[in-house]
Formats: C-alpha cells, structure tokens, sequence
C-alpha cells in the first residue's frame, strides 16, 4: 500500500491539470482541456476520444481537423498518450473564459474509413492483403507492427467497401487481434497479432488492488466496482462447404470451450474454404469470438494507464483475484472544476470501465459476415481455357488490386455432368463475358456466359431474325433456319467448303454432302444402305471405285442395269468374274470391237439354248496356236454351211458334205473305209 500511497503523492493536485492535448503545427498552450470520454475503446475497432477545450483564440476547423493529435493524460509513473487524428471540430460559442470547442480524434484506422476501393488479389495471405491496402491509403508505413499471417488465400475481392470494413472482415476472419500500442511521447502504432496473449505481450503489465467504496478517499488507483455477467450464446458453429475440383463435401465442427453452458449450433454455409484444416482454423476463430463472450467481467477504476490489450492483474478481491485481459475501457475525465475554481473542485477528476476476460481465455473480435453481392458484372476473359475448363477473368472494378487478374474460373453451360459428358464453346482472349459470384461470393466468380458488343457482332441480328446459329472462331458455323417455307439445316466450315445440308424448302427438298477441298470419307463398320423412291447417280470426274472384302453386288429389280464409260469399262477380278441374267438375255454390245482376252480358257456355256456367234458384215476367225476343236455331244450334229453347201457330222458320227461342187486339193489325198458307196 505504501507503493500506491507514493504514487497518489505523484498524481497532480485538483487545481492542476491533468489532461492535456496537443495538436501538429498548433501551440501546446493554446487549449486548455475541460473534460473528456471515449467511444469504443476496445481491441479490435477504432476508437474516439471527445475532448471539450477552452481557448482565448478563436480556432477555424481548418487549423485542425485531419491534423495528428496527442491526448496526455498524467500518470504517476509516466505521462500515457493516446494519439490519432482530429476528425470533427464543434465550436460552441464564447464563455467569459473564452471559447469553447468539442474536438473528436480517432485511431490512425479512421483514415481507411474514407477510402472505398474495389480490388481483387489473387495468391496472397490475408496479412500481406492488409499491408497492401494500409499502403494504398497512405497510413503510415512506419506505425504498422504487423505479425500475423494466414494461409494463401487463391481469391479475395473488396468491392464496394471502404477500406476500413475490408481490413477489419478480413483480420476478424482469420482471427488477427489488433489495436494501438504506444509509448509516451510518440505516435500510436496500429499492432497487429495472431493472438491476443502475443497483443498483449507487447503492453505494460498493471498490477490494481480491489477497494470496496468506503465513501473515503483511496490512497492509490484501485477497482473499486467489480461485476460479473454471463450470456446464453450458441454452443457450437458448423461450416460446411462444396469442393468441385475434389468433388466431395467438407464440414467441420467446433463445440464450447468454456464452463459457461450454450445452447445450439450455428451453421454457416459457403464460407469459402478449400481443406478441412482451412475450415478447422476457420471454426476456432469463430468458436473463441463468442467463447470470449460467455463470461465478462466489468470493473470500475480510476487507473489512468488501463487501456485495451493490457495485462491486469487484480488483488484483494475476495472471489475474483487473478489475471484479466482488458478487452475494452470507457474514460471519462473532467478537470473542469479545476481551470474554474482552483483548489474548490470535488469528485472524481477521471474514472474508467473496463471489460475483462480470464487471461487464459483467447480473445477473439466477432466475426464480420460478408456481404453477399447477388449481381452480375461484365469482364473480359485474360486467360484462355485451362486443363480443367476454366478462365482467368479480368473484373471491371478492380482499381489496383494485386496478383493476376482472377483465380481460375468456371464457365456455366447449359448441359454438362459426371464422366466428362456435356458441352463447352471455348471462350478467347478478350470475350466480353458476364460473372458473379458463386452463392453471393466475389471471392469465387462464375462465368455466366458470353456477350455482343461493337467488337464481337452477333452472327444474328433483324436482317437473319429466322436462323438459329453458331458459328466458331474459324468459321465453322452450324445454321438452322426456320424461315417459313425454307426450313434447313447447314453445317459447314469456313467459306463453306465442306458442307452438310438438311434443306427442307417446300418442294424442293434435299439433303446435300459437298467437299470444296477435299474428300469425303464414309464408313461403317456393319452394313450401309443407300435407298432412294426415284434415282441414285453417283458421279465423279475421274474415278469411281466400289471395293469390297467379299462380294459386291449390283441388282435392279424392275428394269436395266446400264453401265456407260466415255473410254473403256474393265472389269478385273483376282479370281472369276460372273455375268448372269436370271430370266433374259446378256447382251454385249459395242459400236467398235468387244475383245475378251484371257490368260487361260475362255468358255461359252448355255444350259438349254443356243451359242451363237455372227459377223454381220465381217468375217469370222477362230485362230488357236493349236487346236481347235468343235465338239458337240448328245442327240444334235454339227454343221458348217455357206450358200447352198453344207458340212454336218451326226450325232452317229458321220460326216455329210453337200455342195453345188466339191473341190478338194492336196498335194496327197487318201480315202480309205470298208466300203465306198455310190450315189
């Protein structure tokens, strides 16, 4: 107690000051400070001090707002500062003392409160996101202590927030504990920690007895008002989430950590995690945020030193002596009395109330939701299609983010499904395309589709209002015309050199195949029919070839099969070759001469008719290098004849010559037989 007692000795008297505030390029002198209390004071937010001044100048707001400012407050021990910037200016009019002024300075933070932004940034941790926006918006480089970090994170869009409400949704969401710490004498430092035990490493411990009010003036800083309360909150938090590129569905769970009973789970789904372990770390940060809120404890002091992250250490209290963590502190001043009526003032000069927590227990801000943005914006594609489908967009809104333009990002089609089945037109370089966020979330963009503009003309439009088409980046195009009376169907590649033609015009309807170029190749691997009700033509201007591994047949039902060649038609077979009439005649016929040539026998075969062979106006030669032979078999003879002579054999075998005149002419002539008859 004697250590106190020192230290109360140390504290100024009631008529002198003890508040001070001191303003960049203004005199120390000039305000006089009458009173003073403060707004969110707490880690994790931007906190206001409101300071009433009196002054013999009359101060134009000019002078001062956005000016940087120290609020002194004296301590026994050492002067504590609290530092910001001046951010509202209130002049109430003059007294007979001078003027009076209410002059409002928040933490360094509030400078992001006047900075909206949108920006998308790719592959970067939530610290180094941070970092790039407090640079951005001109806070201080060198009042930054930043020492936390979060996994890579593929995607993070700030669109339509101000810089402030980016930082804060984002340090709150990995679980960032931050706040000001500063020495006397200098500017504030905006700190930033993984956890609330390392935040308050960094503050001066302060070690206050508990002291019961006894309506007599305490000798040394002291609580003197200690309240407990307890809330029913949720017991437990469930997030669940979808990971297409795995195809499966994550969830993890998080139950309550403390004594104090809860009741329910809160579930949260899409917030946008990738692995269990992501989700997992996720799922603490927001089980500690309400665990840190089941059981508080508010105390009153008059300690001028206790501010948000300290370490306090509270003795003599019958049930509650222990370690805390300040969570936040409302001050409020007054040394009014004091610049009035000198060594007259009564009452306390300043007093505070502070939220504590257990110091084991981990503070956790609540975490900020983001707001769910159900619109569309138009975009331009970066990057061409991936091994998986997917794009890099480029967002209109981004000013100055960081990283590519977009993470990965799918495209919506109209049909698609398990096993690589469905449909996808790839988008080029430059596409004006239409994307929002999947579930409301910027952070993972879809492609809707793609759109028209004075660069990409629609392929239809008022002057082709009935087709139906799509054509391709080489011109392939698909066209389906529905005009009333000359229905078709084309689909054709650039130019139209090759083309497939369903057309339906009434009347005239026809379906065409047709190579520019080319040739067309069709197979089938069992059998293929070519039908038509009137004629099938089949014609090239060189060659036409029929080729199969077995046979190859040629029928006409009803009529004649003609066969016509400008120059010769041959027919070629590795073995034989068949010609067969099954009810009529086989008839060759050439305006020329028919040659049939073979390299071994040629025969002529009828099974109940006749073989005739007949030289109309020529002459007929059978010529053999050796023999040749005429034999006829069963009841018939054989016969030669020529104008009124004949020579026949008989079936019997004889031999009858009959001639106007025979002339037979040898260089030798026998005739030998039983018998020789006479006429």
């Amino acid at each position: 107690m004697e250590m106190f007692a020192s230290l109360a000795d140390k504290l100024p008297k009631a008529n002198e000051s003890h508040f001070a505030i001191e303003i960049a390029g203004l005199s120390g002198s000039l305000f006089k400070v009458l009173s003073f209390e403060s707004q969110n004071d707490s880690l994790c937010s931007d906190y206001r001090f409101d300071i009433e001044v009196l002054s013999e100048e009359l101060i134009e707001p000019d002078l001062v707002i956005g000016k940087d400012v120290t609020f002194s407050i004296t301590w026994a021990m050492s002067d504590r500062t609290v530092s910001g910037i001046i951010t509202e200016y209130v002049c109430h009019g003059r007294s007979h003392q001078g003027y009076v002024y209410t002059l409002s300075f928040q933490s360094l933070l509030v400078l992001l409160k006047h900075q909206r932004s949108n920006r998308v940034f790719t592959d970067m941790s939530a610290d180094a996101i941070v970092k790039s926006v407090l640079d951005k918006a001109g806070f201080p480089s060198g009042k930054l202590q930043l020492k936390a970090s979060s996994p890579s994170l593929a995607m993070t869009v700030q669109y339509d927030e101000s810089d402030f409400d980016f930082v804060t949704r984002l340090m709150r969401r990995y679980g960032f504990v931050y706040g000001s710490t500063e020495s006397t004498g200098s500017q504030a430092n905006l700190s930033v920690f993984g956890s609330s035990s390392d935040f308050s490493s960094e503050m001066e411990e302060i070690t206050l007895p508990y002291a019961s009010p006894t309506g007599q003036v305490r000798p040394s800083e002291s609580v003197f008002a200690f309240s407990k309360k307890a809330s029913l909150l949720n017991s437990g938090f469930r997030l669940y989430d979808e990971d297409y590129e795995k195809g499966c569905a994550l969830s993890v769970n998080s139950n309550n950590q403390t004594e104090v009973g809860g009741f329910g789970e809160d579930s949260i789904f899409a917030e946008n995690f990738m692995t269990e372990g992501d989700g997992d770390a996720l799922t603490k940060v927001h089980q500690q945020s309400i665990d840190c809120q089941r059981n508080l404890f508010v105390i009153d002091t008059d300690c001028r030193a206790l501010r948000p992250g300290v370490a306090l250490t509270i003795t003599d209290h019958l049930n509650y002596s222990g370690r805390y963590l300040v969570v936040s502190v409302a001050h409020k001043g007054c040394q009014g009395g004091s610049v009035e009526y000198g060594s007259k003032v009564k009452g306390l000069t300043y007093k505070n109330q502070a939220t504590i927590i257990p110091i084991d227990v981990q503070f956790k801000a609540p975490v900020i939701k983001r707001k769910k943005v159900f619109a569309s914006f138009n975009a331009t594609i970066e990057q061409e299609v991936d091994d998986k489908g997917r794009y890099k967009v480029k967002l209109p809104f981004n000013q100055d983010g960081e990283g590519e333009e977009s993470k990965p990002t799918r495209l919506m089609q109209h049909y698609g499904g398990p096993g690589g089945h469905g449909m996808h037109f790839p988008l080029n370089k430059g596409t004006e395309v239409m994307v929002a966020g999947e579930n409301g979330d910027l952070d993972r963009p879809v492609i809707l589709g793609a759109l028209f503009n004075d660069e990409a003309l629609s392929p239809v439009t008022a002057e082709n209002a009935t087709e139906n088409k799509l054509v391709t980046k080489a011109e392939n195009t698909l066209l389906m015309d529905d005009k009333q009376g000359e229905e078709k169907i084309q689909l054709f590649t650039k130019a139209q050199e090759n083309m497939l033609e369903f057309n339906a015009t009434e009347g005239s309807e026809f379906i065409k195949l047709e190579t520019k170029k080319g040739y067309i190749d069709i197979k089938s691997k069992e059998a293929m029919t070519l039908q038509s009700q009137a004629n099938i033509v089949a014609q090239a201007d060189k060659e036409i070839s029929i080729r199969a591994e077995d046979a190859v047949y040629i029928q006409s039902i009803e009529s004649n099969i003609e066969i016509n060649a400008k120059e010769a038609i041959q027919l070629t077979a590795d073995t034989d070759i068949k010609i067969q009439s099954a009810d009529s005649n086989i008839q060759f016929e050439a305006q020329q001469s028919i040659n049939l040539e073979a390299a071994q026998d040629i025969s002529y075969f009828s099974v109940d008719g006749n073989v005739e062979l007949a030289a109309q106006n020529g002459n007929f030669t059978i010529n053999a290098d050796r023999n040749i032979s005429i034999v006829g078999q069963g009841s018939g003879s054989i016969q030669l004849s020529q104008g009124g002579g004949k020579i026949e054999i008989d079936a019997a075998g004889n031999i009858t010559i009959d001639a106007n005149n025979l002339n037979l002419s040898a260089s030798n002539i026998s005739v030998s037989g039983s018998a020789i008859s006479h006429n």
